[in-house]
């Protein structure tokens, strides 16, 4: 007999499957973001949603939720994907060379925006310490939303996506301070403040340092051992394993469960199966952050709006507004760019996910009354919804900021902020892809190689070849290459059957890119024009066309007369 416990864990499944498999891509067809769709769907299945309606039939129970507790645990793990997929994208050279950004302009604004609204806050006759860690709560904002919208708009690598990411991953770090002062308010911090501070800084930084040294030790030769295996799902099992204990290490030390995942993708962003990972870990990325979304539309009590609805109104605009004028005289006092500046204000101008924490640890320890943690709460919530219409904004204020604060842009602050210039992708670094390597290495032409062999990968790695772990048989490794600005793509690989595939694929998605194709011989060439090559070589023809070279040259015809021969007959040929 089927226990009544399994059937609510799949029929909780099955419609949150449903919203992400069916509802999802139809309102996407009618031009509604992913985000708000989620948002949207979380209000509506959620305990304040249709839940409430008097009279409803049995079979609606199957269709909401009302005991969040899993729903909000899952979408935890959603943020904790998605800091390692940014981590992944990144190295530590490039945080280096963006730290100006993460440590100084990220710093200023969260001291500046949380002191604003600290100010604020004593105006309506908030306590110092519930008006302390409001300041704090409203000065973060949502990493998940705007690293989310910023991805569907492919901005993520963009210099203003990349000036988004430095704030949010400093406001990250700020989480552990802001923790500790709420400890210490709520009477569960030992000694002063300041030691209780100074103590949770120290740890913290010796946990990072720690992970990341024992990290590259011992991931690595790890990597090595599973890699050579060709089945995906070992390597997604241990990758989803390394991203939890570590996040679980950081949690351990008082640090956030996001900061460690985004240390695990640093981590796997310097070995050469990095882009292997993302290809296999995107998916489940998605999914977890579509259950993240929905728990927040969940918290939304319409009920609670129409008790308050100008309040309400006028706390979010207010909060939008205070934050983007904050951020945008902060990015213009490091000297960035006017529309960049303008466009990050309205992306970062939003509360975040931390808030929700940080006012739950005030409601738990009764630092402001209920009521008015209540009202916070929904701000906070309402706001974080609104956000995907509010994104729509950022071109209109980057226009404005650039005509009025445009005049003396020097784009070249934000070179850092650009992906590595790639030229040529290799597919198969075999015999052949070595050679055109070669090639290119020798006329000073920056190229990546891809081949599935791991043991290969690691061999030519060692001696400082520029190959990655990959199957370039699945176009999501694809997607990823080309995002790094290249030219040309040279399928060189030794399976012959899946060429034809990878270039339909290719052209699909890159209809201007040009594509060079190794083929076995001349019966594959037409099929291989017509799936969209832009040349196809035939190695049997070119065998044959050198060795009738070096014969006319050893029969002593003259070089020219030999190269004049062998280009009509490729002529001839097609």
């Amino acid at each position: 007999m089927t226990e009544p416990h399994l059937i609510d864990v799949i029929s909780t499944g099955m419609l949150f499957f449903g919203i992400a498999g069916i509802l999802v891509p139809l309102l996407q067809r009618l031009r509604v973001s992913p985000v708000l769709s989620y948002l949207l769907c979380g209000i509506v299945i959620g305990p304040y949603g249709i839940a409430q309606l008097p009279y409803l039939p049995q079979w609606v129970s199957h269709v909401t939720i009302t005991e969040t507790g899993t729903v909000h645990l899952l979408g935890e793990l959603g943020i904790v994907t998605l800091m390692f997929m940014i981590g992944l994208e990144l190295s530590l050279s490039r945080l280096n060379a963006l730290r100006r950004y993460i440590f100084g302009l990220g710093s200023v604004q969260i001291l500046l925006t949380a002191l604003v609204i600290f100010g604020i806050a004593t105006l309506f006759d908030n306590s110092m310490q519930g008006a302390v860690l409001l300041g704090a709560s409203f000065a973060l904002s949502s990493t998940a939303i705007v690293m989310k919208l910023l991805e569907d708009q492919k901005l993520s690598n963009r210099p203003v996506g990349i000036l988004c990411f430095s704030v949010l991953l400093m406001q990250d770090l700020a989480v552990v301070p802001i923790l500790v002062l709420a400890a210490s308010f709520a009477g569960n911090a030992t000694g002063s403040i300041f030691s209780a501070l100074g103590t949770a800084l120290l740890l913290g930084i010796a946990t990072v340092v720690g992970i990341y040294l024992v990290g590259k030790k011992v991931l690595t030769p790890l990597f090595k051992s599973i890699s050579f295996s060709s089945t995906a799902e070992w390597l997604l099992a241990f990758v989803v394993f390394v991203v939890l204990a570590i996040a679980v290490l950081t949690y351990a030390a008082g640090l956030s469960l996001a900061l460690g995942a985004f240390m695990a993708g640093l981590l796997v962003s310097e070995t050469e199966f990095k882009h292997e990972v993302e290809v296999v870990i995107n998916p489940l990325k998605g999914l977890l952050l579509g259950i993240f979304f929905l728990s927040i539309g969940m918290m939304v009590n319409y009920e609670a709006i129409f008790q308050y609805p100008v309040a309400l109104l006028l706390s979010v605009v207010g909060l939008y507004s205070l934050k983007s004028c904050i951020i945008f005289c902060i990015c213009l006092v490091f000297r960035v760019p006017g529309r960049q500046s303008a466009e990050a204000a309205v992306y970062l101008s939003q509360p975040g996910e931390f808030a929700l924490m940080i006012l739950g640890i005030a409601m738990a320890s009764r630092l402001m009354p209920v009521q008015d943690i209540q009202f916070f709460l929904l701000v906070t919530v309402l706001a974080m919804m609104v956000t995907p219409f509010v994104f729509k904004l950022a071109p209109l204020a980057g226009q404005y900021g650039h005509r009025f604060f445009g005049k003396d842009e020097d784009l070249g602050l934000f070179p850092v902020m650009v992906r590595d210039e790639k030229s040529v992708v290799i597919a198969g670094f075999g015999r052949v892809g070595q050679l055109i390597g070669q090639v290119l290495e020798e006329q000073g032409i920056p190229y990546v190689a891809v081949d599935h062999d791991g043991e290969h990968v690691q061999k030519l790695r060692r001696q400082h070849v520029n190959v990655i772990y990959g199957d370039a048989r699945k176009k999501e490794l694809w997607q990823h290459l080309i995002c790094e600005n290249i030219q040309v793509a040279v399928i060189a690989i030794d399976d012959h059957h899946a060429t034809a595939p990878i270039l339909k694929s290719l052209r699909a998605q890159f209809p201007l890119l040009t594509v060079i194709v190794r083929s076995r011989d001349s019966r594959d060439c037409k099929r291989l024009y017509d799936a969209g090559a832009s040349y196809v070589v035939e190695e049997t023809r070119e065998l044959s066309m050198r060795i009738s070279q070096l014969l006319m040259t050893s029969l002593d015809i003259s070089p020219e007369v030999a190269k004049s021969t062998i280009d009509k007959s490729r002529e001839a040929f097609g």
